[in-house]
């Protein structure tokens, strides 16, 4: 039933075993771009030399391989609808991605990944995207991150209860950003590598930790595999992540305080059904050993036993529902 109360609210978790798993967290860990960030709410601009309508089609040809929504971004940004193949693909996880296009060699991604010596001057408060184009860095795109609505009070909300860190693959250009959310400089990590990211969740496990990992379900499906709990935020709800324990919809990321807490009410009323299923069958018992039920009455209160089980969770969880406004 608690199952069926998420999917109404549009957190889709594939079994019933991911509640109560849910219910014994201790640590939260947020990837950054796409999670914390609304990704086609961010403004995006180019700054470097102008684009000449080949370099554009180029560019948007690489990004359209990649699925990170920085590249996203970038491919809706540029307007040009001319094709081009792309030969020698490569990504190299939390650096970049290049690509042969056109005949010409072209790289975008980090300023250390896409740079030559004549590096151009970028913005560090923001997110930036170099592009380089047959070894010559000619721009970047700089994305000006909008985050979710309310994030800064739902992190508040959370923070007393739990031991909470960021793991970002971009550089550190939101550092101060995040630091007006995320109050301690230690929990924020950039530059981490999917590998990296695994490997902290394994650190936290390590330490005892329960671990909730909320990421977008790209970069992060290692650590989302690791994680005790891996949660996928989506602008779509129909784009499927296999490595996650549950999809929940953006819409819904300002809910993730009331969706832990009814996980362990719905565990309390668990425990509760398991305490009456006892003592009904105690006394049940005891009328039988002292042959004061028949068969067929023994028979009746059985099934009865069931019902009202099954009757019981259904209101109490119905109910508690209602309290947390989920229903």
């Amino acid at each position: 039933n608690t199952q069926r109360i998420f999917g109404r609210n549009k957190f889709y978790v594939k079994n019933t075993a991911v509640i109560e798993k849910l219910a014994d967290i201790t640590s939260i860990v947020f990837d950054k771009t796409g999670t914390l960030t609304e990704t086609m709410k961010s403004q995006i601009k180019y700054e470097g030399k102008t684009l000449t309508s080949e370099e554009e089609s180029i560019i948007k040809a690489l990004v359209l391989n990649s699925s990170h929504p920085l590249s996203i971004k970038i491919a809706f940004s540029l307007q040009t609808n001319t094709r081009f193949d792309v030969g020698d693909y490569k990504e190299i996880i939390g650096e970049g991605i290049s690509g042969t296009v056109n005949g010409k060699r072209i790289k975008v991604g980090s300023q250390s990944f896409t740079s030559s010596k004549n590096a151009l001057n970028s913005d560090n408060n923001s997110t930036n995207v170099f592009v380089s184009i047959d070894e010559k860095e000619i721009g970047f795109f700089k994305i000006i991150n909008v985050y979710r609505f309310g994030l800064k009070e739902i992190v508040n909300s959370l923070i007393s209860n739990y031991k909470m860190f960021v793991l970002s693959g971009d550089n550190d250009g939101e550092r101060e950003n995040l630091m007006n959310i995320f109050p301690d400089e230690n929990t924020l990590h950039f530059k981490q590598s999917p590998h990296d990211k695994l490997n902290f969740i394994s650190s936290l496990q390590d330490k005892h930790e329960k671990v909730l990992m909320i990421g977008d379900g790209l970069n992060d499906a290692g650590a989302l595999v690791k994680s005790d709990v891996g949660i996928s935020i989506s602008e779509d709800i129909n784009n499927f992540s296999p490595a996650c324990d549950g999809i929940m919809d953006a819409k819904s990321f300002k809910k993730i305080k009331e969706f832990i807490n009814f996980s362990r009410t719905s565990k309390k009323i668990i425990i509760i059904s398991f305490i009456i299923s006892f003592i009904y069958n105690l006394i049940g018992i005891g009328f039988a050993v002292q042959g004061l039920l028949s068969p067929v009455v023994s028979a009746v209160l059985m099934p009865i036993s069931s019902i009202s089980i099954v009757v019981f969770t259904t209101l109490a969880t119905n109910l508690m529902a209602k309290k947390r406004n989920l229903l």
